[in-house]
């Protein structure tokens, strides 16, 4: 591990920095700004009322150094499979502290939570705690859980990807229901980086179309709580409702969590044991130079003012806010061509690497030629280098007249859902590297992977 002495300044990497990552450690390759992290931690955490518990969410960035920094700073954990468990742990993350979420969990990861005896494991079905409860009996052990509740609240960032927002008339748009018009608008909220007519607080009464494959649905979520009741190796402390993600206004999380505070409240009435709820996450980054940033100080203010006093703890799941500005992907132009009067930036890189879906596209327009800042610009389609047509990393970005093979390019916000969430096996061509800046040094965290990795594993049947 590095030596966490904290530098003076968290400054944006220099020009000269990334060239020298590049020529040191080579190109293409994660760059994060430690400091940059470190200081996004301190200012989120700072602003959070007394019964507020900030975990940080491994599924954004797992590499072992980034959440050594975060849990050396104080931050508790969230994880969602047993493979980012054990990288929690690795990174020196208490397992009595952490919170095991999502669908899904097999018995051989609840059984090592268990034995690991971990905090809080949060259930997505009366099913799942059935199993829990089960395999807690066998090590006679009592879990502590919490269920996740659909709910029919949601802001208009909250759908879920089978539905779309209708941009002239602000309604939700059911992909099942209208494939056509869902696609269209998805289209236009793209083309608009991401932005859509009306008011974003105004909140959507779900009703049937917030179909989820993620906990269950409010209107049915006394009757798990009932089922789970009866169970008598879990203990119920409290709920998770996670409805919003990479949010701007911090209104709008403040709309939702008080509905959810809402429900916490209703099911207390009703003798449910309701101690601690999980808001997920949800805070935002502008991926480009417009928008305004999250407003944490108002946001805290917020928090103080509205939820300081309410009988819970509440647990904060932060990745994106946390990291997501902090790291870069940096790579090299391979080719450029055109198509039908198209212009083509062929990258030794691609979606293997840095995989956006189609909503957060546009995110990869958010980057820089190094040497060519000033230059004029054309529009551009980025493509990387796998034999397929889905290797596009982002089209019409605006990229420099005079682009030549051999360029540089930085794209920025990569810091999260950027090597984590990318198609890493697809062509075999080798993991990038992970740098850290540090100060005035840079280290590598993360050595570049090597063809032989791809065959580690695999048995060789020999035929006659």
């Amino acid at each position: 591990m590095l030596g966490l002495t904290p530098p003076l300044a968290a400054a944006l990497p220099s020009a000269a920095s990334l060239s020298q990552a590049a020529t040191q450690f080579g190109a293409p390759l994660y760059l994060y700004d430690l400091a940059l992290i470190e200081s996004r931690f301190a200012t989120l955490n700072h602003s959070l009322p007394q019964n507020f518990r900030l975990h940080y969410a491994l599924k954004a960035n797992s590499n072992l150094t980034l959440s050594h920094l975060l849990a050396r700073r104080g931050a508790a954990a969230e994880v969602s499979s047993l493979g980012e468990f054990i990288a929690a742990l690795k990174s020196g993350y208490p397992a009595e502290e952490t919170v095991f979420t999502g669908p899904g969990k097999t018995n051989h990861e609840l059984a090592e939570a268990l034995n690991y005896r971990i905090g809080l494991i949060v259930v997505e079905s009366a099913n799942e705690a059935r199993r829990l409860n089960q395999i807690a009996a066998e090590q006679g052990k009592q879990q502590s859980i919490l269920l996740r509740i659909n709910p029919q609240f949601r802001t208009l960032n909250s759908c879920d990807s089978g539905c779309a927002i209708d941009a002239k008339t602000n309604s939700v748009v059911h992909a099942a229901e209208n494939p056509n018009a869902a696609s269209e608008t998805i289209e236009t909220i793209s083309e608009s980086n991401g932005s859509h007519n009306g008011d974003t607080l105004k909140p959507i009464a779900m009703n049937g179309q917030g179909a989820s494959k993620f906990g269950v649905d409010e209107a049915q979520a006394v009757d798990e709580l009932l089922q789970i009741q009866s169970l008598s190796h879990v203990r119920l402390q409290g709920i998770h409702v996670f409805t919003e993600s990479n949010v701007l206004d911090y209104r709008q999380l403040i709309d939702a969590w008080q509905h959810t505070v809402a429900i916490a409240h209703r099911l207390r009435a009703q003798g449910f044991c309701i101690e601690v709820i999980d808001f997920g996450g949800g805070i935002g980054v502008p991926y480009n130079s417009v928008d305004a940033a999250f407003d944490v100080p108002a946001f805290g203010a917020a928090l103080q003012a509205l939820f300081s006093h309410e009988p819970f703890h509440f647990i904060l799941e932060m990745g994106r806010y946390l990291v997501c500005e902090a790291g870069m992907y940096l790579t090299e132009v391979l080719d450029i061509k055109e198509s039908q009067g198209k212009r083509f930036a062929i990258l030794n890189g691609g979606v293997h690497h840095l995989y956006r879906t189609p909503a957060m596209q546009n995110a990869s327009k958010f980057l820089r030629v190094l040497g060519k800042e000033s230059s004029d610009t054309m529009p551009t389609t980025i493509a990387g280098q796998l034999p397929t047509p889905i290797d596009v990393v982002v089209r019409d970005a605006l990229l420099p007249v005079d682009l030549e093979i051999g360029d540089r390019l930085v794209i920025r916000n990569c810091g999260a859902y950027g090597f984590n969430h990318s198609l890493t096996n697809f062509a075999l061509h080798p993991a990038p590297a992970e740098v850290a800046i540090w100060g005035d040094r840079l280290e590598l965290i993360r050595a570049r992977s090597h063809y032989e990795d791809f065959f580690q594993h695999q048995r060789l049947i020999q035929f006659d």
